[in-house]
């Protein structure tokens, strides 16, 4: 019986491992990669490399967000397999499409002025772009999707960029609510959480009211412009003994989930 149960369990063995040894190799080049990434913006000598390695990393982003397909032994399964792939495949395509679509169909900002940009990794409180110096982008410049905010460029080599989202703690700009046109500041916490705060008390804030960026650009355009949807007011910290009250804020958009962003390049 135990040699029964043995050779019953030695396929299944068999496939786990056959999983393992197709996963590794994706995480291990998405790890190299990343690394050379990181080395690419402290060497400004890196042009010819990251022309070279840029495709790789964004297959290597894609391949690592994507779930495992199981392999079966099937022939007629692994032709079914291949089929669904190039299904998806179709279907990131039109993503993509219905993403630029979307983008250019808002006003605010000028469409003119939007340079669309591929996610190809992303760090803490960060995503790493296609786009760089190459491409007019430069540190300071904001990155949305439709009108609202994502982040802004930290660092930008010649083709690669990096976004520091509104969860970073470095954040920090003016605001107002949109339906009343109260001031105050965006600033994000420790933890990553985003908050509308220095609101005096006799404000009133509103739960769902929409946070919009007031506007600092400077003469050569960089910062935020007027009028950008940072989020809507979910929960608000309001008390006696304090100055200010404060609105926690959540952003309309699930970075999580995004493939294509839009650089304010003007």
């Amino acid at each position: 019986m135990l040699l029964g149960l043995s050779k019953a369990n030695k396929p299944t063995t068999i496939a786990g491992m056959k999983r393992v040894r197709a996963v590794f190799p994706i995480f291990s080049i998405f790890l190299l990669l990343s690394l050379l990434i990181l080395f690419f913006f402290q060497n400004p000598l890196t042009n010819v490399l990251q022309i070279i390695t840029l495709p790789i990393q964004k297959w290597a982003f894609i391949a690592s967000t994507k779930p495992v397909v199981l392999t079966p032994q099937q022939q007629l399964q692994q032709e079914n397999n291949q089929l669904r792939a190039r299904l998806a495949q179709m279907q990131e395509i039109q993503k993509d499409n219905q993403a630029l679509h979307d983008q250019f169909l808002i006003t605010s900002p000028p469409p003119q002025q939007l340079l669309p940009a591929d996610i190809i990794g992303t760090q803490q409180n960060a995503l790493l772009i296609d786009k760089g110096t190459a491409d007019h982008v430069r540190v300071g410049n904001i990155v949305v999707v439709k009108n609202n905010i994502i982040g802004k460029i930290a660092k930008s080599t010649p083709h690669i960029a990096l976004v520091l989202l509104l969860s970073d703690p470095s954040t920090s700009f003016t605001a107002v609510t949109a339906k009343t046109g109260i001031h105050g500041i965006v600033k994000t916490l420790a933890n990553g959480t985003v908050v509308f705060g220095n609101v005096v008390l006799s404000d009133k804030l509103a739960v769902n009211d929409i946070i919009v960026t007031k506007g600092d650009q400077n003469l050569q355009g960089i910062g935020y412009p007027p009028g950008l949807i940072v989020g809507k007011i979910v929960s608000i910290d309001k008390q006696a003994s304090s100055l200010f009250q404060s609105g926690e804020i959540r952003s309309l958009v699930d970075v999580s989930r995004l493939r294509m962003v839009f650089v304010k390049t003007q």
